[in-house]
This record gives C-alpha cells, structure tokens and sequence, in this order.
C-alpha cells in the first residue's frame, strides 16, 4: 500500500464536462478525514513501521508524560532509559523507531500536499472547461435572442403590408354581404304573403 492509497480525487469520475453537469458535489466516502480521524496505525504499518516499534514509541510518550514537567531532561532521560533496560529495550531501538516513524509521517504529509496540489490543478481544469463552456452556451442564448429580434420585425413588416388589404377588403365584404343578408330574411315572407292573397281573391271572385 502506497500513501496515495489513503487520499482520492474529488473529480475522478467526472472529469467529463462536455455536457456541462450540475457542479460536482463530493460523494461522503470521498472526503478526506478530518486530522482527528486519520488512521495513523494504517500509515505508519503502510510506511514500514512494525506494531512492535509504534508500541516501544507509545511506551516511550507514556514514561515522559507521566514523568513531572519541571524533571530536568537528563534526569528524564535516565528515568526512561532504566525503564526500557528494565524491559530489555535499547535506546537506540526507540530512537531507530522514533526516527523511522516521523520520516513516516512526514511523506504522509508531503504525499497529501502532492495529491492536494494535483486536486486544485485538475480543479481549475475543470473550472476552465465549464467557464468555456458557459460562455459557449451564452453566445449561443445571445445569438438567438438577436435572430427571434430579427424575425420579429420582418414578421410585422410582413403583417403591416398584408393589413391594409385585409382592412380594405373585409369592410366592402361586409357592406356586400348585408342586402344580401337583408333580402334572405324577408324575401321569402313577403312571396308566400302574395300568393295567399292572389288565392283569396280568386276564391272570392
């Protein structure tokens, strides 16, 4: 296991914006561990470091916490040193497993600036593609707003022309069309109304 295996892009799966996607929001198992919950036992078994050092170190920070802090540090060292003896533990294996253990965390964190360096840059790749992307999208609303203007205007241009023949014919139609109308309704009232008469009159006769 390498130290990249413990950091993740924010933008591997969706390095494709040629759809223009709704911003990108970072799944929960892709978020980086806050300091607190980072599993150092992970790391540092991952950097070489064996439980049995980490436990002489851990063995170490217990002495020196437990030991008063106005103890001068040679006499620290001693209390320390007796301790591990006691345990058959050499100081050169604490500081052997001291030394490997922060060499260990330090290309943690130069792995994590790395991967962080490589997430801002793929970031602001990203954030240049959609910016071109958007203004693409822009000039095409823009250009379509200019040519509905355009039709716009040569539609009433058309209307304007076809109007006054429709003013001037629809009022003659409708001066026509009124005897006409006239003439249907009572037309054929008035003729049965005349040959009743003509009937009666001949009966009389």
């Amino acid at each position: 296991m390498s130290f990249s295996d413990f950091f993740k892009s924010p933008f591997s799966r969706r390095s494709d914006v040629s759809s223009l996607p709704s911003p990108p929001l970072v799944p929960e198992d892709d978020v980086v561990a806050p300091p607190s919950e980072v599993d150092f036992a992970a790391i540092l078994l991952a950097a070489g470091v064996t439980p049995e050092q980490r436990s002489k170190i851990l063995k170490a920070q217990e002495l020196l916490r437990a030991l008063p802090s106005e103890t001068p540090v040679p006499v620290k060292r001693d209390i320390v040193e007796a301790a591990f003896k006691a345990f058959d533990v050499s100081t050169q294996e604490i500081v052997a497993a001291a030394s490997k253990q922060v060499e260990a965390l330090r290309a943690f964190t130069r792995t994590g600036e790395e991967h962080t360096q490589r997430v801002l840059a793929e970031g602001n790749q990203q954030i240049k593609l959609l910016e071109s992307k958007i203004a693409g999208v822009k000039a095409s609303m823009d250009r379509e707003v200019a040519a509905q203007a355009v039709r716009a205007r040569s539609t009433l241009d058309q209307i304007n022309e076809v109007q006054p023949v429709l003013q001037f014919f629809a009022r003659d139609a409708i001066a026509s069309s009124q005897p006409e109308a006239h003439a249907a309704a009572s037309g054929p009232g008035e003729s049965s109304q005349g040959e009743s008469v003509d009937v009666q009159f001949d009966a009389g006769r």
